[in-house]
This record gives structure tokens, sequence and C-alpha cells, in this order.
């Protein structure tokens, strides 16, 4: 049963004053709730989640058979969220990914990466992005009850980080409301309008590329198989679902020229299913059916600043890439992963968290790992996007190394696990809280 968030205190409220304010619940925003949640619960700090939509505290279930999108998480984000005690309860909802495939189309060689060569149980796992959420939201309201306040249907109006603490305005059904904090997280997604709002421009390159993100229905077990297909067109992955009600299923991430995205939109699924399956192939078997479809301009974007005193950006807020190689929530994760380490390492210093000192040792670590990584995202796409005869061959020279060579193959796929960047370190999620303890925290702080 969906219950909606109507500005109900899950946890303590301070006269409208927090240590930290997360603006957006989204993956990005609840799993960065969780990773301070540890140190809030240690240290005695309170949290507010805003979010401009209504918050839905569902219990987990699995998306429809072909509906909604898919996420893959590099084994290195598995660790991160094992790290405090989340991933046990995404693991059910999980499909590994034991085996990656990647090919040029009409061309001979081929580059396969195996779990059992890394010695691994899986190179990555997928998970559909609804039940993702539905997890971080039931676990923020199950741990952390006594210091998490979710406010929904929050549109921020304006945030002004130029005071000893960070002001905070919003309006919500009708009325304009105010809160403080220590500590402003914008998590706010990729067209963020408060960034633009407060001057934190971002440097953005299009790609004259759309990207089509589908689900489709497999004829056949998928046997954990994940295939990236670089086409005259544009790259081609697929990733592997769960089965659901006996149907076996893969996510599709289909890149096309703009000039193309009416046309996609408007194919029906006979016709589009039949051009996928002549750009791939058979590794998956027979695609059956296809799902809804979205289609979405591509481009690269960067914000300049990510910090200033009393304010962070993480997220599509700070960056978005091509997804290519499927990085961009990964290196989200790691991103607040980061600014969960600043503050812990501030609490434990007692030293204010907002301080700008602070969040630039934040902003240094992440900036190294956006930087590697987008820049890699994108050579990769330009490289595998060309027509050239010589990038042709480059393509080939690359994949033909990457198999012949396990040393260049080893690094290759430790990256792409994310398994060559340092884990941050946060403390635990908090234990559950009892049922009898989280009404009697409602009750008391139910506005009168």
């Amino acid at each position: 049963m969906t219950e909606h968030i109507e500005q109900r205190p899950v946890g303590k409220q301070f006269n409208n004053s927090y240590d930290i304010v997360i603006v957006g619940s989204g993956l990005v925003g609840a799993s960065l709730c969780l990773a301070f949640a540890g140190t809030a619960k240690a240290y005695g700090l309170s949290i507010a989640l805003l979010d401009a939509a209504p918050i839905a505290a569902n219990t987990p279930s699995a998306a429809g058979a072909l509906d909604g999108r898919a996420t893959a998480l590099a084994l290195g984000s598995r660790n991160l969220l094992h790290s405090i005690g989340l991933w046990q309860h995404l693991a059910p909802h999980g499909q590994a990914i034991s085996n990656i495939q990647v090919s040029d189309q009409g061309q001979p060689w081929k580059s396969e990466m195996q779990a059992g060569d890394m010695q691994t149980e899986a190179l990555g796992y997928v998970l559909q992005n609804q039940t993702m959420g539905q997890v971080f939201l039931q676990q923020i309201t199950q741990r952390c009850s006594e210091f998490v306040h979710l406010i929904d249907q929050a549109q921020v109006t304006a945030i002004d980080n130029a005071r000893q603490n960070s002001h905070l305005e919003y309006q919500r059904l009708g009325q304009a409301q105010s809160l403080t904090a220590q500590l402003i997280v914008m998590a706010d997604g990729g067209r963020s309008d408060l960034r633009e709002q407060l001057g934190m421009f971002d440097q953005v390159q299009t790609y004259d590329q759309v990207a089509l993100v589908a689900n489709l229905q497999l004829d056949q077990d998928h046997h954990s198989l994940a295939c990236e297909r670089f086409t005259s067109s544009g790259p081609l992955a697929l990733l592997p679902l769960p089965c659901f009600e006996g149907k076996h299923r893969a996510a599709l991430v289909w890149t096309q020229p703009i000039a193309r995205q009416g046309e996609l939109q408007q194919l029906s699924d006979a016709q589009l299913l039949e051009e996928i399956q002549q750009q791939v192939g058979y590794p998956m078997g027979e695609f059956l059916a296809i799902g809804d479809r979205q289609v979405y301009p591509l481009s690269l974007s960067v914000a300049q600043e990510q910090a200033r005193q009393g304010l962070a950006v993480v997220g599509n807020a700070a960056h978005t890439l091509h997804p290519i190689a499927g990085q961009g929530f990964n290196l989200a994760l790691r991103g607040s992963f980061a600014l969960a380490q600043a503050v812990l390492k501030a609490c434990e210093q007692g030293t204010p968290m907002g301080d700008l000192t602070n969040l630039n040792q934040f902003v240094a670590t992440s900036r190294w790992d956006q930087e590697r990584v987008i820049s890699a995202s994108d050579k990769v796409m330009k490289l595998f996007s060309s027509k050239k005869p010589h990038y042709s061959a480059l393509r080939q020279l690359g994949l033909f190394t990457m198999q012949q060579i396990p040393a260049v193959k080893t690094i290759f796929t430790r990256a792409a696990m994310g398994l060559d960047v340092p884990l941050s370190k946060v403390l635990a999620m908090p234990p559950l809280v009892t049922s009898n303890s989280r009404s009697a925290t409602r009750k008391a702080n139910e506005p009168v």
C-alpha cells in the first residue's frame, strides 16, 4: 500500500533548524541520506530530506515485466552499499552480471569479461530504479526515524548560503516556509534550477545523439550476460534483468543520431524490435516484446562549482555523462559517499561540516574521479561512434589487445567494476527502529 508523506515528521524537527538538508529524494538523494545515517546517529545530527514530488513510502516490489528503467551497479558500488549494511536489502531484487561481451558490428574481434576470471561472484548487478528507490525510502523510514524528517511536495524557491548557517525557502501546498542547516546538499537532478539561480553554472557539450531506453522480453534465459554492441549509428547496450513471472528480460540502452528522435518514438513495436535485432544479433536470443520506450537527448555537463560555504552539489546536478559505459549512477554514488566521509571527518574533528575547507576536500576527491570517468566515457563514445576507417581499425586493435593480453583486460575490467577507486569510509546504518518507538516518535513530533 502506498503512503504519501504529508510533512509528517519521521524524525526530530528542531524549529526548522537542521544539521543537514538534502534537496531531492531520488536515488542519489535517498542513498546519500543513508550514507549519512550512521554518522547522524552517532553524533546526534538531524537531517531534512525534501522533494518537489510526493514521497511514497512503499513496500519494495518488482516493477512490471516490461516497465521501468534499470541501473547497472558496478561491483565497487555494491561494496559501498554493503559497507553501510544496505546491500543485503537490495540483493534479492538484483540480477548479477557474470559475463560482459563487447563487439563491433561487422568486425571479427570481440572481447569478453567474466566474473570467474576476476575471481568475483559478479562483475556488477542490475536493479530496476523503482525498486531501488522503494528500498532506500523503506530503510530511511525504518532506521532513521529518530533524526530524519521527510518533507514532500516542497518546491524549493531560494537558497542563501551567505550566512553562518545556510538558509532555504520553499513552497508547500501554497504556504511559504523556510529552514536553516549547517550543510545543504543539492541532489535535484541534471536540470537543477537551484544551481543556476546560485550562479553555479555548468560546462555543456551536446552529442547530437539521443538514447532510447526500454525493457525487452527474451525467448530464452540470458545467463547473466550483458552486451555492448558498437554499430555504425551508435552503441547499443543490453543488460540482464531478473526473470519476472516466467518471462526473461533485458534492459536496452540504444544511442542513435538526434535526427532519429521523432522516428524512434513513432516506430511500431514490431519495427523497432526488428531493427534492434538486426543491430545486435542473437547473443541473448530473440526479442519477443518491448515495453514503454523513453527517448531523450544526450549531453555531457559538469558543474563548474560543486561546493560553497555550507553548500554541496552531488549526482546529476554535479555531472551528467554519456550512458555508453553505464557509469552515471556509480559515479554519483561514489561522490555521495565521499561527501558522507567528509561529514564524518568533520564530526570526528569537531569542525563545522559546512566549512568550505572541509567541503573542498570532498570536491578534490570527487573531481579526480569525475575527470577520469567522464574523459574515458567521452573518448570511448567518440571512438566507437565514428564511421572513419582508421577509427574502425583502432577499435579492432583495442578489442584484440584486451582479449589477447590478460593484464590489459584485468586493468580495464577492474576500472569498469569500480574497483580502482578506494572505498569511502563511512559509518554503517543504525539498527532497525521498533514499531513502538517509531510510533512514539511520530506522535511526539506531530504538529499541533
